[in-house]
């Protein structure tokens, strides 16, 4: 049984970083391979390819291809980090007059957002923020992401700001954490709207005061370039407007009546998406604990230790996307060795119960909401999670408690299991030269030769198998009355 258990566990390792391993060797091919040279490139072009797009930019491009579309509606994650990197791509290579960014966020992690202004800012493809729809907002992360855009829009009914630095689930920040916070919050964002010609003050109190306004204050306030109650609307206001494109004056040709193209996610963005919500992400690593100690427990099975290794691959993958909590995972892994510790000693659930405490702690600090920015974006739901973990640790200790029960319970089967059963005679024992009483039993429904040494035993007496005098002869004794 232990053999078998190890051979298991190597198994699954193997597995785990074999794919860990494919992984990691497709990310470096993919950086360590150049891409293919254009033959109509110049060596110029490829010792500043930078400097190239700008001279592009300013000389050849026109903008005249289509306006690209794409919506993101939700908290600011890696996943919507790089759907705007490659719409901006697909800009590029569509030659897109404009690309439009329909926002409607309550906040989300700082890395992603500060990817997105970064790569807003630095676009050669005109960027519109358009918040919508009514109802809506650009909350925290939404409020830098807004005033990024070459030109910033607003519908009717929408809101913005309350930019403040909030973990996820509202707790609070250590002083000196929550000062150097915000001290790097307020200089971002007053260098945006910098940047943008947009009001700097205001901006500053969104972050310092959690100011929020609606679309009209916003408008009255610089903040925002226009309002417009629909995507039409918006792009026929932005005609004949002046921005800064790329460090130099652009003016916005008609786009009203270019076609509109909407981007959609990728497969592999839909799924980051997905994997990018914690409380997913922590139900995934604890079926992956649930359906792995399953497997041990029950080797053969096979159903629950497939699910259990595909739940550690996808917990794994959103591992990369979120940031964790060190402390967390150590308890998870820790509660997970208990478990399994559990059903190769004798410790009367101790460990069943130390793991059972582990995994509940662990779920709950596995995700580092020190670095999730906005008031309800990724939220982690300690309840439901504290719940589920219970409800995992209550299973896997009934199984130790069940394994455990099986291992110490006498066998039902085999020779080991025929001792001790109780059958009667079929036919009248008979004394051979041996000494020894011979004859037929019935035990469990099955007919048996058997031996007695004690007495001579008839038909329909009562006995008790002892042993196996071999492999198909028991040694049975007349049950006492």
């Amino acid at each position: 049984m232990i053999k078998f258990f190890w051979r298991k566990v190597i198994i699954l390792v193997c597995i785990t970083l074999s794919l860990m391993l494919l992984s990691s060797a497709g990310t470096l091919y993919a950086q360590l391979t150049p891409e293919k040279a254009n033959p109509e490139t110049t060596n110029s072009e490829k010792t500043n390819p930078e400097k190239t797009n700008s001279e592009k930019l300013n000389s050849e491009r026109s903008l005249t291809g289509p306006v690209l579309v794409l919506t993101i509606h939700g908290p600011i994650t890696p996943a919507t980090d790089d759907f705007l990197k490659t719409s901006l791509a697909a800009a590029v290579e569509r030659n897109a007059a404009m690309l439009v960014l329909e926002l409607n966020t309550p906040g989300g992690l700082v890395t992603s957002m500060q990817s997105m202004v970064e790569q807003i800012l630095k676009s050669h493809t005109p960027v519109m923020v358009y918040v919508s729809p009514s109802g809506g907002g650009a909350i925290s992360a939404g409020a830098f992401i807004t005033m990024a855009g070459h030109l910033a829009v607003m519908s009717p009914g929408t809101n913005i700001g309350a930019a403040h630095p909030v973990q996820a689930g509202g707790q609070e920040m250590t002083k000196e954490m929550n000062e150097k916070v915000e001290n790097f919050a307020v200089s971002l964002i007053k260098a945006i709207a910098t940047e943008r010609g947009r009001n700097a003050n205001w901006a500053e109190e969104a972050v310092r005061k959690s100011v929020a306004i609606t679309d009209g204050e916003a408008l009255d306030k610089k903040v925002i370039d226009y309002l417009a109650g629909d995507l039409n609307s918006a792009l026929v206001s932005a005609e004949g407007r002046k921005i800064k494109l790329a460090g130099r004056d652009y003016t916005m040709p008609k786009v009203s009546t270019l076609e509109r193209h909407t981007l959609e996610m990728t497969f592999k963005q839909q799924v980051a998406s997905v994997l990018s919500d914690p409380n997913i992400a922590i139900l995934l690593g604890l079926g992956a604990m649930l359906g792995i100690t399953i497997e041990l427990y029950h080797p053969g099975v096979i159903l629950p230790g497939v699910v259990g290794v595909t739940c550690l691959i996808l917990s794994l993958i959103a591992g990369q996307i979120l940031p964790l909590n060190s402390g967390g995972v150590a308890l998870l892994i820790l509660g997970f060795i208990f478990f399994a510790a559990e059903l190769f000693s004798t410790s009367f659930g101790v460990f069943a119960i130390a793991g059972l405490i582990c995994t509940v702690l662990g779920a709950i600090y596995v995700i580092d909401t020190s670095v999730i920015w906005g008031a309800g974006s990724i939220e982690v739901d300690y309840l439901l999670l504290g719940s589920a973990a219970s409800l995992v640790g209550c299973l896997l200790l009934i199984l130790s408690y069940l394994a455990i029960s099986a291992q110490r319970r006498k066998s039902a089967s085999g020779k080991a299991g025929m001792v001790g059963q109780r059958g009667k005679v079929l036919t009248n024992f008979v004394r051979n030269d041996s000494g020894r009483y011979l004859g037929k039993v019935a035990v469990f429904g099955e007919i048996w030769d058997a031996e007695s040494a004690t007495s001579e035993l008839l038909r329909d007496t009562p006995i008790e198998v002892k042993s196996f005098a071999s492999s198909r002869v028991l040694t049975v004794e007349k049950v006492s009355s």
